[in-house]
């Protein structure tokens, strides 16, 4: 029995050790953004001499912050919308297809689109984008970004074929259609689902950087993401500059969790029981 509670006792200082370990750099990034640049360089783990704000002023001008801000808020919210929508309907008509064969084709159909790299198809995928008129423009990010309709259809079937049947032929005897039944029924029993979905792509589309790089031309049209790539690269050697403009990127994420943590961990728990 002593030799167990030795080797728990071990194995929590370890583990405090750790997270030591990873609240180093969060920390000396924190500390840094209250400092001056001769501070940072010279003493980048103490505390700085006079506390003071005047980075974080010159963040918020070096990245335009509120308009990026507005417009990821604005990617974000209608792509995760869409992508919701969209993949439900879709996972609702194939987990309740009587045609075996047509949803079987159907799945293979999509899952071949994740073996598929996204970099090998970046060429025709850009020729195809610009044909629709839809290269620099926050619509085309959304167009792009909703391709996790694919992703969600997936996860929304699996846990649509663990729930009964027995209400929605209750509602149909009633008189109630097909829309009726799905949206007045079936979508609210999607809620932990959902919520996982909605958690993964809020996070996957807020941090994506690879579509804006290569579709987004205008400053005005930015999203934060990207402003913070621009602004690393211009203040690369102005630490005093660069460490804030880090912690305003990384913020909204850090605030998204804070608020939301019991349903992300709600949400993936219950998404993994019924799949």
């Amino acid at each position: 029995m002593k030799k167990r509670k030795t080797i728990l006792h071990i194995q929590e200082i370890v583990m405090l050790l750790i997270c030591v370990l990873f609240f180093i750099p969060i920390y000396y990034l924190i500390i840094s953004t209250f400092k001056t640049q001769n501070e940072i360089v010279k003493s980048p783990l103490a505390f700085p001499a006079h506390f003071t704000f005047q980075n974080y002023e010159k963040a918020f001008k070096a990245i335009d912050f509120f308009r990026s801000f507005g417009n990821s808020v604005f990617v974000t919210a209608i792509s995760v919308v869409l992508i919701v929508v969209i993949s439900a309907m879709a996972a609702y008509t194939l987990a309740r297809k009587r045609d075996k064969k047509i949803v079987k084709f159907l799945d293979w159909y999509l899952f071949l689109g994740f073996l598929i790299p996204l970099q090998t198809t970046m060429i025709p995928l850009f020729s195809i984008m610009k044909g629709l008129n839809l290269v620099n423009s926050l619509a085309g990010l959304i167009f792009l970004h909703c391709n996790g309709c694919v992703f969600g259809s997936f996860l929304y079937k699996g846990f649509m074929k663990a729930l009964p049947e027995d209400l929605e032929e209750a509602a149909r005897i009633d008189g109630a259609g097909t829309v009726r039944i799905f949206w007045k029924i079936v979508f609210p029993l999607l809620k932990p689902i959902t919520t996982t979905l909605v958690i993964f792509n809020v996070m996957w589309i807020w941090n994506d950087f690879l579509y804006t790089y290569l579709f987004i031309s205008s400053s005005n049209k930015s999203t934060l993401i990207m402003q913070v790539y621009n602004g690393v690269g211009q203040y690369f050697n102005d630490w005093s500059v660069m460490m804030p403009v880090l912690v305003i990127a990384l913020l909204p994420m850090v605030i998204f969790y804070i608020f939301l943590q019991n349903q992300i961990v709600g949400g993936l728990t219950m998404g993994s029981m019924k799949n």
